[in-house]
């Protein structure tokens, strides 16, 4: 499979890059599209489709295109990519239905198209729960699948996000990729680095990834108090989306396994606290620090043994929270590098506000603060 990645400062650039790689002889079948939220996202995905493109795409909070940290862009990765080795999805959320029932529906369509199918999800809306696109998935295919991907963004503002195919966006749905694991070697690892510190709370209520008292307390007194913010029931957005890049709760399940979760709105009218996931009532949580400045190291060293798991890919895929970017400043920068460095291989992603994949346990999960990283190579032919 060849692949290549196109940038652009807008929609019209970056569409050009693509004509420019027809030209000089690619033959894609498939974009994977990556676009800032001011751009005219409906116009870019019709005209990929006009070219005759399967197209695969979401909003973001920052592009990554090969070594570099995009801002405002448009980043498109073209796969030169049998038809029938691929298959793309798209549902929105209708009245009555959540976002579990939906992803259900792609977990379905996964496994009556492809035996051993892998799923690239990426879902839209400011308060979806990223956890339910992974509980769907699974309950429609009947049995966990391997699963990537992330939350749409739009550049941190809280306001609208957007999925999106050749046959147009969806503000509140799931897009999805759906390979046959037949055909495509993909092997994918998550990872984050940030530290949980002092004593365990309990969650005494929630409501799936809405938190409203923590200890029998009013969460949003809870985060005032600790990081002396003040009253929080004004429901200031700027506010508490810093509070989810420096403080996330780190989840402990009941297998032991933890995620970090982050909040991104608060609701003045309930108290709550919404999180990009699920945090179960009855959770014992910590809250988290960013990382040490070793992080970056880490990250890259972890991924190293993706490495060695499929050294020769076709593509890479990065999916990382925009919670990292704003903490990591500019390291976040060394981070992709060292990334792309791993491979040399032609790389795509964005700075999301959730990520799918699998961490160290080895099952698909949804994480916060979370890089991941997948790397894709098509399979001899028998």
């Amino acid at each position: 499979m060849t692949t290549r990645v196109c940038t652009g400062s807008d929609v019209a650039s970056a569409l050009s890059e693509v004509d420019h790689a027809v030209a000089a002889g690619l033959r894609p079948t498939l974009a994977l599209a990556f676009c800032a939220p001011d751009h005219d996202i409906p116009a870019l995905a019709a005209a990929l489709g006009e070219r005759g493109l399967a197209v695969v795409g979401a909003t973001t909070a920052g592009e990554i295109a090969d070594a570099s940290v995009l801002v405002g862009a448009c980043t498109v990765m073209l796969w030169e990519a049998a038809p029938e080795s691929f298959a793309v999805w798209a549902g929105r959320r209708a009245d009555g239905e959540t976002t579990e029932t939906v992803a259900g529906r792609l977990g379905r369509a996964a496994t009556a198209r492809f035996e051993r199918p892998v799923v690239l999800a990426f879902a839209s809306g400011v308060r979806t729960d990223g956890d339910a696109v992974v509980r769907g998935v699974e309950a429609g295919a009947g049995r966990p699948l391997p699963l990537f991907g992330g939350l749409a963004g739009d550049d941190l503002r809280m306001v609208e996000t957007l999925v999106f195919t050749a046959d147009g966006a969806l503000d509140d749905g799931v897009a999805g990729l759906v390979l046959d694991g037949d055909r495509y070697h993909v092997e994918g690892t998550a990872t984050n680095g940030w530290q949980a510190v002092g004593v365990e709370k309990t969650v005494t209520r929630s409501d799936g990834n809405v938190v409203y008292a923590l200890d029998g307390e009013p969460v949003l007194d809870v985060y005032g108090r600790y990081f002396d913010l003040g009253d929080l029931h004004g429901g200031g957005a700027q506010i508490v989306v810093e509070l989810g890049v420096q403080y996330p709760l780190s989840v402990r399940r009941a297998d032991g396994t933890a995620v970090v979760r982050a909040p991104f709105l608060s609701d003045p009218e309930t108290g709550g606290l919404v999180f990009a996931g699920a945090v179960p009532e009855g959770a014992a949580v910590q809250f988290c620090i960013p990382p040490s400045l070793d992080v970056v190291d880490r990250v890259v060293e972890e991924a190293g043994a993706l490495r060695e798991r499929l050294p020769d890919p076709d593509a890479v895929l990065l999916i990382s929270c925009a919670a990292r970017y704003t903490a990591l400043g500019p390291m976040v920068e060394d981070e992709v590098a060292g990334l792309h460095g791993l491979w040399g291989a032609p790389l795509a992603g964005y700075f999301s506000y959730g990520e799918f994949g699998a961490a160290a346990a080895g099952a698909s999960d949804f994480h916060n603060e979370t890089c991941t990283v997948v790397a894709l190579r098509e399979r001899a032919s028998p």
